[in-house]
């Protein structure tokens, strides 16, 4: 049977209809700093280290075991800001496991700079030394067990910490801080793209797919927004120099999104010459690898920008820089001896910048026919969503914004989507405001309908 629509009814089905096409918002992906949790370390490890060479100018943090080779330095120009309860000056080095002195440079010297103090959650087979061999009050010594003072390989502090205070306090949780970090890392690779990659001349590439081998690409960044450029792990490796029009700020931070899906989840990064970015830019410039689980930095230029890979083991065994904050699952830095090629330094640029993005459109928005057909169509829907150009990797997808529970300062926000670490809580995503307006979208639908059956009715009696 045919349904003819009265005229009146024709506005309010337009309506009705106008209303579903724009009801329903685009939930927010991210909001926050990625890095909450880190506690001021520029390095943040979840599991075991090797410090090889050649030094961090930063704290570094180790959940797992740590490893040196035969001269590394850390903390060279600040021991941070984490300070454990009862201790008189900040951790330059934190070791969440052991200290594997075995499997160390057996001339290795580790030197805790900055007048840092060390924590080390299991002690086992070290020992904490703060008199020398002629019994004089010395700055302290972390050996192994039953060595002495100025023995190899060794842990050597520039401070005099009392040896109870090495192993004194609790540690960070790094499984819950990094199953945080794995979930922002996700949540950011579905922010909406809005950077496009220009060639040299200032033009947008015709394909952003493909670039040329030796690419020279510019890109142009937008005050007061989150910018956000996806790349595979091929396309960041065809880039040969990155320029930036416009620096990153706190206000307007750069992240890059990177999916290493097509090569296995593994990257080997021949990484670009930086060109035009000032170091207050290094602060607000951030490498998200939510998929990668291996990245091997052999060759290139230093690796300018907090680089993101919760996932990963990272490898680094170029003698350029990284200057930003690394959060990485594992950590080779440099050969465990002087033979082996050198990992450069890891320099301290904490990122300080807020990110705030919005999702990809999980519906295009139709515009609403001015006239109806005049026979229902059973799926008046719209298609399925477009993807976007460099698709999302494809780790499992979360709107989730974890906040780390040991992290002050952070404001509470409503659960949403799966469930948190323990102690932690999610952002609100507005999913539950796009409910009520599809269901009142819904009722006037079905009013609609009811009008369109009642008028046909009349017209047969």
């Amino acid at each position: 049977m045919m349904i003819k629509f009265s005229r009146r009814f024709v506005p309010v089905l337009a309506c009705a209809a106008g209303l579903v096409a724009v009801a329903a918002p685009t939930a927010s992906a991210y909001d926050g700093n990625p890095l909450d949790g880190t506690e001021g370390f520029g390095v943040f490890i979840h599991h075991d280290a090797l410090l090889g060479s050649t030094e961090s100018e930063g704290p570094v943090a180790v959940g797992g075991n740590l490893s040196f080779g035969a001269g590394y330095n850390v903390a060279l120009n600040t021991a941070g800001s984490y300070t454990a309860d009862g201790d008189a000056r900040p951790t330059g080095l934190l070791v969440g496991g052991r200290v594997d002195f075995p499997g160390s440079d057996p001339t290795g010297v580790l030197k805790v700079l900055g007048d840092g103090y060390v924590k080390i959650g299991d002690p086992t087979g070290a020992g904490v030394l703060t008199t020398d061999a002629n019994g004089a009050a010395v700055a302290t010594h972390v050996v192994a067990a039953g060595s002495g003072y100025d023995s190899t390989p060794r842990i050597e502090l520039s401070a005099r910490q009392p040896a109870a205070a090495v192993t004194r306090g609790s540690l960070p949780d790094f499984d819950a801080r990094f199953t945080a970090f794995r979930t922002r890392a996700t949540a950011m690779a579905a922010c909406a793209e809005n950077v496009q990659l220009l060639d040299g001349n200032g033009n947008p590439y015709p394909d952003q797919n493909d670039l040329p081998p030796g690419a020279q690409v510019k890109i142009h960044l937008t005050a007061d927004r989150t910018n956000v450029l996806r790349l595979t792990g091929t396309q960041l490796n065809r880039i040969g120099q990155l320029t930036f029009l416009d620096q990153p700020t706190t206000a307007a931070p750069l992240v890059i999104v990177v999916d290493t899906n097509a090569t296995g989840h593994a990257l080997a990064w021949n990484s670009p010459t930086f060109a035009g970015l000032d170091p207050a830019g290094i602060s607000a410039l951030l490498w998200d690898f939510p998929d990668a689980t291996s990245i091997t930095h052999a060759s290139g230029d230093t690796i300018n920008g907090t680089l993101y890979a919760p996932s990963a083991r990272l490898t680094d065994l170029d003698a350029s820089n990284i200057q930003g904050d690394i959060v990485v699952e594992s950590l080779v830095h440099g050969s465990r001896t002087n033979t082996g090629p050198s990992g450069g330094e890891m320099h301290y640029f904490p990122f300080t910048a807020h990110v705030s993005c919005d999702g990809e459109s999980s519906t295009p928005s139709p515009s609403p026919s001015p006239t109806p057909s005049a026979t229902p169509s059973p799926n008046n829907g719209p298609g399925p969503s477009t993807s976007p150009s460099r698709s999302t990797p494809s780790s499992p997808s979360t709107t989730a914004n974890p906040s780390t529970p040991a992290t002050p300062g952070a404001s509470p926000r409503q659960p949403a989507g799966p469930s948190p670490a323990p102690g932690e809580q999610l952002a609100q995503t507005g999913a539950d405001t796009g409910t009520r307006w599809i269901a009142a979208a819904g009722l006037l639908t079905t009013a609609a309908g009811a009008l369109a059956l009642r008028a046909s009715r009349r017209r047969r009696h």
